[in-house]
């Protein structure tokens, strides 16, 4: 994503006093914002260090932090792809598609199901998560694996280097703090793409927003296909109130957050996307995406 520069920096100074603020009242030792607003960089800035022990790097638009919940975005995504390839209506029940598990497991969940998060978490004896039944799902319609199809299919065009399904400790991935005894870990699984491991920089983040907001299209090209942007306004009208592909629709905006506070926000009637990136859990993260959107919107607003 090559977007120019006109840093506003004054205009968003209640973003920055707001992520440094939160920040430290979380006690995460890391913290990144970016804004994008009318297809130019208006706001990016890193903080803190990828731990809180002595020698830890800096932050930077390098560092690579787990993204958690948001990464639904991204699985719920390639599944609702891979159907589309293939003509597959999202009402076609997924025992019928896949083979790992079958209707005494599933039921009469669907695709329309999974993708909206609606309906059993974990599945069969081994409690298979709603995330791992999607992996199976695109592997059965693509032959790949969820992390394979998304890089070939939009990670690789968009040049998305930042985005990893870490497997192996290095240096650009940020700690999390995700438990009372402030232990820092790296969430190391597999690498297919449905598991807890998803890290991302900020910009990729921001850019994977930036593509959202443009219904797909990066510098002319249809990146994501048109008709899975109708997709979601058909599940918005019939699964009201949930969550839609991976995102939170509201009035004003939509998003996506992780359990150690990545959060992304898009507001299409301000052509804006908002990141804002922290390493450490909280049970507050309800009333800060409230906050965070609502920050944003009203500087968008001046």
């Amino acid at each position: 994503m090559n977007l120019p520069v006109h840093l506003e920096n004054e205009k968003f100074e209640p973003i920055t006093a707001y992520v440094q603020e939160v920040n430290k009242n979380f006690g995460s030792s890391a913290a990144s914002v970016m804004i994008i607003h009318n297809n130019r960089i208006v706001l990016e800035q890193y903080h803190g260090f990828h731990h809180h022990k002595k020698g830890s790097p800096a932050v930077s638009d390098q560092s690579q932090f787990n993204i958690y919940s948001t990464r639904k975005t991204y699985v719920c995504l390639a599944m609702a792809m891979a159907a589309l390839e293939k003509n597959i209506p999202l009402t076609t029940p997924v025992h019928k598609i896949i083979n790992e598990l079958g209707e005494r497991e599933l039921g009469h969940q669907t695709l329309s199901d999974l993708a909206t998060a609606t309906g059993p978490e974990y599945f069969g004896e081994q409690r298979i998560e709603r995330e791992g039944v999607q992996g199976f799902v695109v592997k059965a319609l693509t032959g790949k694996v969820i992390s394979e199809y998304l890089y070939e299919k939009i990670l690789n065009p968009l040049g998305m280097k930042g985005t990893e399904w870490a497997s192996i400790p290095h240096q650009s991935l940020v700690c999390d703090y995700t438990s009372s005894d402030t232990f820092a870990l790296v969430r190391l699984e597999s690498s297919d793409g449905h598991e807890r491991n998803l890290y991302s920089s900020t910009r990729d983040l921001a850019a994977w927003g930036y593509l959202h907001l443009n219904k797909g299209t990066i510098r002319g090209t249809q990146i994501i296909p048109n008709n899975l942007f109708n997709l979601t306004e058909e599940l918005k009208a019939q699964y009201q109130n949930k969550r839609i592909l991976g995102w939170y629709h509201q009035k004003d905006w939509y998003y996506a957050t992780g359990a150690a506070g990545c959060h992304c926000v898009v507001l299409p009637q301000h052509n804006a996307v908002g990141i804002r990136m922290l390493n450490k859990y909280t049970s507050n993260y309800k009333d800060d995406q409230v906050a965070f959107n609502g920050l944003l919107l009203q500087c968008l607003s001046q």
